[in-house]
């Protein structure tokens, strides 16, 4: 089985590279991946592929049948890109100003189309079914994320149910030829919040007639850094962090409000919970020592990615036999970023794997860059242990 992967893959890593750079002229947003999705269906059907729609709008399934009885197993492809301009000179830039696939999702869904391709030709090995989910809005924190509509609308539920997930992300971190992961958390719960605080305008030679906003706001961002030092086990992790600010229209005068927004990361629901109560109380009770009120918005977003122990070993067996041993990392601990593939690890044992892209000698450009890029030929190594774990899974002679 091993040696048909090779010669398969082998055999269209052009034709991935080729839908890979199609994919990657025509980035679309979150939500709005409708060219994508037009532009995937296509190849599935001229693939032969039974193709599903109507999960959240742009989201569609492919289903692969084997030719031997077993469960459901879900591989995921997210689709959106970033609203960013490109700064990358290659032939098949970005056609659409103002964004740009800074994030891989055209390489992850290139290689879904790579695997739809080599399993359909390999049946007789499959044990059950294969569902190919193309998935919007992976990039849409602020609103939850695609793949917990699309649960919603029945990607999981829908006959045959997946049973199990599996997920993969270029990731810097890596070297080329190497697929990491670990078991338990591998990205991080992701929640936006944005304060109001409330205050008393006045001129700003006259602050004792007022209640300042601005110093209240700042007395308040200073403490919270206090929740994760002095409220949070050593031994677990958690970052809050503000990245907007916003007050003031005059340099001599006292706003009646200030707002600020930022984030909070974190691996541990209870850790999680935890850093928001704290928080609503840092926030809330620190606005009313200074005479002020305060609004707290927190969203609860994506939640950590965990990883389930019976299929990250499925996920370093299938690496190593189809790339060699050393080949799977064991990836020491998690990273701080949200993946919103943690709302199907919620529902159904799965693994999130990464792919390595980083080349010695030359300089790495992470995700969300305007000059990310990755040298191509990473997609064949990840097409090849998906479609290694895809045939693993669920064979008897693999457990």
């Amino acid at each position: 089985m091993d040696e048909r992967i090779h010669e398969k893959v082998g055999g269209i890593e052009e034709w991935i590279i080729g839908h890979r750079r199609a994919l990657h002229q025509i980035p679309e947003r979150s939500t709005e991946e409708l060219k994508t999705k037009k532009y995937i269906k296509k190849v599935l059907e001229d693939l032969g592929v039974e193709v599903k729609e109507g999960y959240f709008n742009t989201g569609l399934v492919g289903i692969i049948r084997g030719d031997h009885p077993g469960g459901t197993l879900g591989l995921r492809f997210d689709m959106d890109a970033l609203e960013m301009d490109e700064k990358v000179d290659v032939p098949f830039k970005s056609q659409n100003d103002g964004l740009m696939h800074a994030c891989g999702h055209d390489g992850h869904m290139s290689m879904g189309l790579g695997c739809a391709k080599v399993l359909t030709e390999m049946k007789d090995g499959i044990h059950g079914t294969i569902k190919l989910v193309f998935q919007p809005a992976e990039e849409d924190a602020t609103t939850g994320g695609g793949s917990q509509y699309m649960i919603k609308d029945g990607v999981l539920s829908d006959e045959p149910k997946i049973e199990a997930m599996v997920g993969m992300h270029i990731w810097p971190k890596l070297k080329i030829g190497e697929v990491g992961s670990r078991v338990g958390p591998i990205m991080a719960a992701s929640d936006p919040f944005n304060v109001e605080v409330i205050g008393d305008g006045v001129h700003a030679s006259l602050p004792y007639l007022g209640i300042d906003p601005i110093v209240t706001a700042s007395q308040i961002i200073v403490n919270l850094q206090s929740v994760i030092s002095r409220n949070v086990d050593p031994f677990e992790q958690g970052v809050v962090s503000i990245g907007i600010m916003q007050g003031g229209s005059r340099y001599n005068t006292i706003p009646d409000t200030v707002k600020f927004y930022g984030t909070v990361r974190s691996f541990n629901e209870e850790t999680r919970l935890r850093i928001h109560d704290r928080m609503k109380t840092v926030i809330e009770k620190g606005a009313e020592a200074m005479g002020a009120t305060a609004k707290f918005n927190y969203t609860f977003g994506y939640p950590a990615t965990v990883n389930e122990e019976n299929m990250v070993e499925l996920a370093r067996k299938s690496t190593e036999e189809i790339l060699g041993e050393g080949k799977y990392v064991e990836v020491d601990r998690p990273a701080p970023g949200g993946e919103d593939f943690a709302f199907f690890a919620k529902e159904v044992p799965s693994v999130f794997l990464w792919l390595g892209y980083a080349e010695e000698g030359k300089e790495v450009y992470p995700p969300h860059s305007p000059y990310y890029e990755f040298n191509e030929k990473i997609l064949a190594i990840g097409t090849k242990v998906l479609c290694k774990t895809a045939l693993n899974w669920g064979n008897p002679g693999n457990q």
